[in-house]
């Protein structure tokens, strides 16, 4: 594997969400391959068809076809030797035993923060695990590591050095983008399964951080920072 220019495969039935992962990725692999699955069958048939195989699966669990966390075992016999990184709306004790007892590559949370998401990333792609908690948007904390293969002591310190990551996560990249397209918070909720109240927390962050006084001006202004395309 070139560490510069990794192969990733991306799978989550939402674009946007594929999207603004993809672009946080880039933004710290520059030259990195990306490939996209929207579902269980296309992640199948592209761990299948790619060569060179990815360095790296983002799987989220749960997919409108398969659940990841009861397929893991089908993926991992498909890409032997390739870490696959789960990553789920809801992180709770239970399921970091499952993906850990499974063999993944380690389970955070879609609302961790980027610094968190790259900091996982890293540590996969070097062979270590990440099973973590985030805590809520608005203001994430950083992750606390359970389980064998923490993060390493320089993760953990990038980690800390900043309370509130500088970029924005891959979800709040995807709310953006539907801020743009004038979607209501209740559609942007039922797109990304998240719940309204938590759609508004987040449109109430990210209109505060960017200091927009509107919904079109926070999309505008994530346009020019170069969080979305336009």
């Amino acid at each position: 594997m070139n560490p510069s220019a990794p192969c990733f495969l991306l799978v989550d039935d939402h674009a946007l969400f594929r999207t603004g992962l993809g672009m946080m990725l880039a933004e710290h692999w520059p030259e990195a391959v990306l490939r996209h699955a929207g579902d269980w069958a296309q992640a199948l048939s592209s761990a299948r068809a790619l060569r060179p195989a990815p360095d790296l699966v983002l799987l989220d669990i749960q997919l409108p076809d398969g659940h990841g966390l009861d397929n893991l075992a089908q993926l991992q016999a498909l890409l032997p030797g390739c870490p696959i990184l789960l990553m789920s709306a809801q992180v709770d004790a239970e399921r970091l035993d499952q993906a850990r007892q499974r063999g993944a590559a380690g389970l955070v949370a879609k609302v961790a923060s980027a610094r968190e998401i790259v900091a996982a990333v890293r540590g996969a792609l070097a062979g270590e695990t990440t099973f973590a908690l985030s805590s809520p948007l608005p203001r994430p904390e950083p992750i606390r590591v359970l389980g064998s293969g923490p993060l390493s002591d320089a993760a953990l310190q990038d980690l800390n050095n900043e309370g509130v990551a500088s970029e924005p996560t891959p979800r709040q990249r995807a709310i953006l983008s539907y801020l743009g397209r004038g979607t209501p918070n209740r559609a942007i909720a039922r797109q990304l399964g998240l719940s309204e109240n938590e759609v508004r927390a987040e449109v109430s962050y990210l209109t505060e951080r960017l200091n927009a006084t509107s919904r079109q001006q926070a999309y505008a202004e994530a346009v020019t920072r170069g969080w979305v395309a336009p």
